[in-house]
């Protein structure tokens, strides 16, 4: 980035600071803070300004407006002295925190075949699985979650009540392999050595039972799913798909379709009562639907942020140095209809002129914009300022 295209920059990152109305996260005062700025540096190197603190708002929104960031960070840990060294801190609990980026999600073979927008999609769809883990399967309400468009490829989820706070490295760990279903061991959901039960009239024996809940319910929809998707089909077809899931012989995997397609049996099946007929399939049944509805990452749920107490997170309504997008602070009621680049953009549309250094495209407001390395464009505001923040264009 040239030293005009820098400052050009800043000054609409100042300006945005100037009328913007900061959001700072509960017990402030006892946080850390670190900012990257607009210096000599950047962006070839990001130089982290951090182990600040601040005992007033005031003092934070003055510090935004005199400096305009390219990053701005608060920790998710709450400290006795924030501003000390770290071994000097004086820890006094942490927040929990989720970090979803498409880093972790999509795979560095796959990446180059999405666009930004269908992987913001993509990181969305995952974010979606994990709340309603954090929900339905933690017990968190909704109001103890604050989700946040990280202003870049994904997603931050923070839960900062009281009982989360102390919260040890093991045990954040352990959160995130659960969600990623990573060591988990299935059986555990299963109550076994059942008595006989009676089906449609001949008694066939209970495998075992599925409790209720947690990863229990979401395998035993994942089972119901799949019977209920083999009774619709031709019997040749659900024959090879049956077989292909369990390795059966074909006798088996008719005795399981015939089950399938038995209404008073998959009434028991759906009160959680598994036959023995279904064991054969049920390992192949595990993965699947552990496959699909597991949390997905190329490594995890970026387990350093979530397991580190003293990791730093980005400030909500803030801007991020790479994009010019505004971390955004999103309802989870409203998150269906959120889309980042429409709602998270915040510059305007006055025309800008410059030279574009690489090829590169992207969907800002409703329309796309294609720029080619060597032309001169006059694009948007805000499309100008994704593209210099992004590295493609430089102010003309």
């Amino acid at each position: 980035m040239k030293e005009e295209t820098r400052l050009f920059v800043k000054r609409k990152f100042k300006e945005y600071y100037s009328r913007a109305r900061i959001e700072l996260p509960k017990d402030f005062w006892m946080r850390e803070w670190g900012f990257v700025l607009f210096d000599q540096y950047f962006p070839t190197k990001l130089v982290m300004r951090r182990h600040k603190s601040f005992t007033a708002k005031a003092d934070v929104v003055g510090f935004l407006r005199d400096n305009a960031p390219a990053h701005a960070y608060y920790s998710s840990a709450l400290y006795q002295y924030p501003a000390a060294d770290m071994v000097k801190k004086g820890l006094i609990g942490a927040d929990l925190i989720f970090d979803l980026d498409a880093d972790h999600i999509i795979s560095e073979v796959e990446f180059k075949r999405y666009s930004y927008e269908e992987m913001l999609e993509r990181v969305k769809e995952e974010t979606v699985k994990l709340i309603d883990f954090l929900v339905n399967d933690f017990g968190f309400g909704e109001e103890d979650i604050e989700l946040v468009f990280s202003g870049s490829r994904g997603y931050h989820i923070h839960i900062k009540t009281e009982e989360v706070r102390g919260l040890g490295s093991r045990e954040r760990r352990e959160i995130v392999d659960y969600v990623m279903a990573t060591g988990l061991d299935m059986d555990i959901f299963k109550v076994k050595d059942l008595k006989k039960e009676k089906f449609s009239g001949e008694k066939l024996k209970i495998g075992f039972l599925l409790r209720p809940e947690g990863w229990g319910k979401r395998l035993l929809k994942g089972l119901i799913d799949f019977l209920h998707e083999i009774a619709e089909m031709e019997d040749e077809r659900a024959i090879e798909v049956v077989k292909n899931v369990g390795e059966l012989e074909r006798k088996k995997a008719e005795e399981i379709i015939r089950i399938a397609k038995d209404e008073t049996v998959m009434n028991r099946i759906e009160r959680g009562l598994i036959p023995e007929f279904v064991k054969p399939i049920w390992e192949g049944i595990t993965k699947t639907v552990t496959t699909t509805v597991r949390v997905k990452s190329a490594d995890r749920v970026d387990e350093p942020v979530t397991a580190d107490i003293k990791r730093l997170i980005r400030l909500p309504t803030s801007l991020h140095g790479k994009s010019s997008l505004e971390v955004k602070p999103v309802r989870i009621e409203t998150f269906k209809e959120f889309d980042p680049v429409e709602d998270a953009v915040v510059f305007g549309d006055s025309p800008v002129e410059v030279r574009v250094v690489r090829d590169s495209s992207i969907t800002l407001k409703g329309e796309r914009y294609r720029v080619e390395e060597g032309e001169i464009a006059s694009v948007p505001e805000h499309a100008a300022l994704y593209f210099m923040c992004r590295g493609v264009a430089e102010i003309k």
